[in-house]
């Protein structure tokens, strides 16, 4: 009874998401003002830790938001400064083949994106692009939805691995961890887990366009791009998962991409392992090289690019302990412990070290300047980019203030285990040790209705830390499967499905695209179970 109570909060959020269509913002206010009621009605919590630990979630929730504004507010400056146009120009005479176009642009160009910005603007940068190039707009669509899934738990320099390590951090070292450790696991776990079924992504968005596009030799077409598909997978997920297990999860996507691209496209231009055929859309009539969806590039592709690979140099550089840098940036910190006398609600943020201010908002105060961009455009830029962030900052603030209240929710007068314990040990003794092949699907539930990697970490991370530890798993390994599942269900994400429709034209296509990228988002899930089958069953 206690655990069904306990659930509420998070159930009302999904079923206010699903049932009725609220924001996620709207709905995790709600889970949070129902967290509070149980916490004081049930558990008998005294309102000053309520208050204490929801105010500790508050705080604790901006060293996320730092990084995602900064990650789009850098993406906004470059729009504004043209470079976002150049880095577009500069895919068209790459190749003429629509199958090469795909995966450089919805695949490579969109892990990038993703891994810089993340939160949607993959799909909604590629799609219009590809759009442009003279693609038809679902199959646009498709192509940029179903690319995005790898790269998503280390988007925008890590945030949703980074938002769920410090949920867990606390209960990391209550299971006798360390932090530090753990994150490298997790990290190592979950570029595997996604790495494997991701050398295979290229290959299935190429296979689908066809299929679905072509008229004749489908099936040739689909064979010949094999082995292109194949070394464009690998050219993304080798140093995926190498920075993954090496440097930590700020890395993998946004350096492996670049690593990836680099590669990607000087094999086309090359025409390593390309087809002979070239590949294109029957009745085509848009030339690539004059497609008319892409403005001309008024910027050189080397200073477009320059802002993103100073961005990895100078987090490369900052994250390497042996350069010493990252410990004097770590030593800057806001310190706030006991909040309102609680002991243990301690708050804790390295300003410097948070990527989103360092580098991206400096350097983006830089680039507006060195492109030519005047104050009052620089202001209007960041006044956007706040007004753009006002939904995601209030469901971040009431999602993390809602979990470290039923967290804590142990400290009360009612003797009751805390409400993520509760849920915990009635899941564990519900589904006992094929535990595994659920947890990817709890992450896919909370990302799919919640439209955010991010959210569905917030929600299930410590769910699924509690369960894995009562059970005896590798918790590292299974938060890994909770982000590998809400990764991939950016592939049919209903908000992700709605924003890359809306902006290339093909509103009213939302259920034949949901509908056909569920077999990717299937296939891929599968291929998660098994890469991780040997980790968790032998």
């Amino acid at each position: 009874m206690y655990a069904l109570i306990a659930a509420v909060p998070l159930v009302l959020a999904l079923v206010l998401m699903v049932a009725f269509k609220v924001p996620a913002s709207k709905s995790l206010a709600a889970s949070l003002g129902a967290s509070v009621i149980l916490g004081l009605l049930v558990w008998k919590m005294e309102l000053i830790t309520v208050l204490a630990y929801g105010i500790l979630g508050f705080l604790s929730s901006w060293d996320v938001l730092f990084i995602i504004f900064g990650a789009i507010l850098l993406l906004n400056t470059l729009k504004a400064a043209g470079a976002i146009d150049s880095i577009n120009a500069g895919f068209r005479n790459i190749s003429t083949d629509r199958r090469i176009q795909t995966i450089i642009i919805a695949w490579m160009f969109g892990a990038f994106v993703e891994g810089a910005a993340g939160f949607g603007t993959p799909a909604a940068l590629a799609a219009p692009l590809l759009v442009g190039l003279g693609f038809p707009p679902v199959a646009a669509c498709i192509a940029a939805l179903a690319a995005n899934s790898t790269p998503v738990p280390f988007a925008a320099v890590g945030t949703p691995s980074l938002t769920s390590i410090a949920a867990l951090a606390e209960d990391i070292v209550a299971a006798g961890g360390t932090v530090e450790a753990w994150a490298r696991e997790f990290s190592r776990l979950t570029s595997l887990f996604l790495g494997v079924g991701g050398i295979l992504v290229p290959f299935q968005i190429c296979a689908i366009i066809v299929v679905m596009f072509g008229k004749e030799r489908k099936l040739r077409s689909v064979l010949e791009i094999l082995p292109f598909s194949l070394f464009s997978g690998a050219a993304f997920v080798l140093p995926y998962h190498l920075l993954g297990t090496f440097a930590g999860p700020d890395f993998p996507s946004i350096i492996g991409s670049l690593i990836g691209l680099g590669a990607v496209i000087i094999a086309a231009k090359c025409k390593f392992l390309t087809p002979g055929h070239v590949w294109d859309f029957p009745g085509a009539a848009v030339p690539v090289g004059a497609a008319p969806g892409i403005p001309a590039a008024k910027m050189s592709l080397i200073k477009a690019w320059s802002p993103y690979i100073i961005i990895a140099a100078l987090l490369l550089i900052t994250r390497i302990p042996a350069l010493g840098i990252k410990g004097i940036l770590q030593s800057v910190k806001i310190n706030i412990p006991n909040i309102l006398g609680v002991e243990g609600a301690n708050f804790s943020l390295a300003v410097p070290y948070n990527p989103g201010i360092f580098p991206f908002m400096v350097i983006s105060l830089v680039v507006g300047f060195l492109f030519g961009l005047s104050f009052k455009e620089t202001g209007r830029i960041w006044r956007a980019t706040v007004r753009q962030l006002v939904s995601v900052g209030i469901a971040l603030f009431c999602g993390v203030a809602m979990v470290q209240i039923m967290r804590y929710s142990s400290v009360n007068q009612s003797g009751l285990p805390s409400m993520l314990q509760q849920i915990a040990a009635s899941l564990a003794n519900g589904v006992g040790r094929v535990f595994p092949v659920v947890s990817p699907l709890i992450g896919l539930i909370g990302a799919f209705v919640s439209g955010s990697c991010t959210v569905s970490g917030l929600l299930f991370s410590p769910l699924q830390f509690e369960t894995a530890f009562m059970l005896g798993f590798n918790t590292a390994g299974i938060i890994a499967l909770q982000m590998a599942g809400g990764s991939i269900a950016s592939i049919i994400s209903i908000n992700n499905v709605i924003a890359v429709t809306s902006t290339t034209g093909a509103s009213g296509s939302e259920g034949k695209i949901l509908l056909v990228n569920m077999l990717p988002c299937f296939i891929y899930y599968i291929l998660i179970l098994i890469t991780s089958a040997p980790f968790f069953f032998f």
